[in-house]
């Protein structure tokens, strides 16, 4: 081969090969996340778990609406409102002072809450979902715990997942009518509540929130998104082409797998700094600081159990050092099958004790809520087949009928001869 040849491209080099490899990778995992859609019986559950703690909050709390979130509330309007013009908040609470639009609105949450957990119209109702939870946060933001902050999160995240797919009303519509999701004839119903939806994150920003901020916040979101939602929205109303309908699924089926990433990476995030921050501690690190927690007095429903496993210094010992291994190395467990759901059984105990010995209900029900992401798609069916779908049937059938008295297996006794009229002896009938 002389010098002015050009030689043939060394094709096996191995170079080549990782650069060939790492695009197949790349590739595919595209096409995954936009072909693909993933854990949507674990969206489901979400749904459901997380529009349950919102839904048993808001009717454990009305008697006492007014005095938490109302014209009652020592957390008054004014101050509320220069809170949240400080950190771009929003509340819809905050739209008006009167008490009819303060009922109205609490009612309004409770309807949606409980149209979110049945899956109606589900990607409206869930940005219909995410305006009130952020509203009745946002309104007396100082009075609650932390497991209202983990709703909040979890709220917005969930408005970009498809987690009506199953476990919904919107399946079982499907199932009836054979209108699978997109746009089209059969969406008119979905169309009109997603333009309320839109309304209504519009009507959430304030007129202070329209000037041009740099940060990006919730009052950021509605000012920007709202009014380009109302024309997607309409867009549904139209079959769209072939080619732009297998885009929109694509878009759809990406950002529901990008957001229950988010979700995922979100409760990493919150028990790896949970456990980063107990390491940090002296009571942590000698063991003492579960018997300091179990007689808080603020945190004592039960303060003879808090104070009689406080007693116990060697089950104490244990339980920090546990929480804290599992806490930590949550993050990593989770690339091991089998540890995974051992750590997951021992956190779903965590915050049953947590709301059971510290009287803190909604952050155990959220963390638990997100806990059953990491659940097997196979548990998820199994349970929902053998133990909700056995419970729905015996509802359906009522209660069981009574036993009937077993036959007698001897032959029925014969009455003795008469030769009077309606078998009467002879002497009764002389009589």
């Amino acid at each position: 081969m002389t010098s002015g040849e050009s030689r043939p491209p060394d094709a096996a080099s191995p170079f080549h090969r990782v650069e060939d490899a790492a695009g197949r990778a790349l590739v595919g995992a595209l096409d995954a996340i936009s072909t693909r859609t993933f854990a949507v019986h674990q969206a489901a559950l979400l749904r459901i778990g997380y529009g349950l703690v919102f839904l048993v909050g808001l009717l454990r709390e009305y008697l006492n609406r007014r005095e938490i979130w109302g014209d009652r509330s020592a957390w008054s309007p004014d101050m509320a409102r220069e809170l949240l013009n400080g950190i771009e908040g929003v509340s819809l609470l905050l739209e008006s002072d009167s008490r009819w639009w303060f009922e109205g609105v609490y009612l309004a949450a409770i309807v949606v809450s409980a149209l979110f957990v049945l899956g109606w119209h589900t990607r409206a109702t869930g940005v219909l979902f995410a305006v009130m939870v952020v509203s009745f946060n946002s309104r007396s933001i100082l009075m609650t715990d932390g497991g209202d902050t983990v709703l909040l999160l979890m709220s917005i995240y969930l408005a970009f997942t498809a987690c009506g797919r199953v476990w919904s009303l919107d399946a079982r519509r499907a199932r009836r009518t054979g209108v699978r999701p997109g746009t089209g004839p059969g969406h008119e119903v979905g169309v009109l509540v997603g333009l309320i939806a839109m309304v209504v994150l519009g009507t959430t920003c304030r007129a202070d929130s329209w000037a041009v901020h740099p940060e990006f916040s919730f009052a950021f979101v509605c000012q920007w998104i709202w009014l380009p939602g109302i024309l997607v929205v309409f867009g549904a109303l139209w079959r769209l082409p072939r080619e732009v309908e297998q885009v929109r699924a694509g878009l759809v089926t990406a950002v529901h797998n990008c957001a229950l990433f988010v979700i995922a990476a979100e409760v990493c995030f919150i028990y790896g700094a949970a456990g980063l921050y107990k390491v940090q501690g002296s009571y942590w690190q000698d063991g003492t600081a579960m018997h300091y927690v179990l007689n808080l007095e603020y945190f004592a429903p039960w303060p003879g159990v808090s104070h009689t496993l406080a007693a116990n210094t060697e089950m104490g010992v244990v339980l920090a050092y546990l929480t804290v291994f599992v806490q930590v190395g949550f993050v990593f467990m989770l690339f091991a099958k089998r540890v995974k759901y051992v750590a997951i059984v021992i956190l779903l105990g965590m915050h049953f004790g947590i709301a059971v010995l510290l009287g803190l209900p909604a952050f155990s029900a959220s963390m638990s809520v997100g806990d059953a992401l990491f659940l097997p798609t196979a548990f998820l069916i199994w349970t929902r087949s053998r133990v909700i779908g056995r419970l729905a049937a015996r509802l359906r059938r009522g209660p069981a009928p009574p036993a009937e008295a077993p036959a007698d297996p001897r032959p029925p006794a014969v009455p003795p001869p008469s030769d009077g009229p309606a078998g009467l002896s002879p002497t009764a009938t002389r009589a």
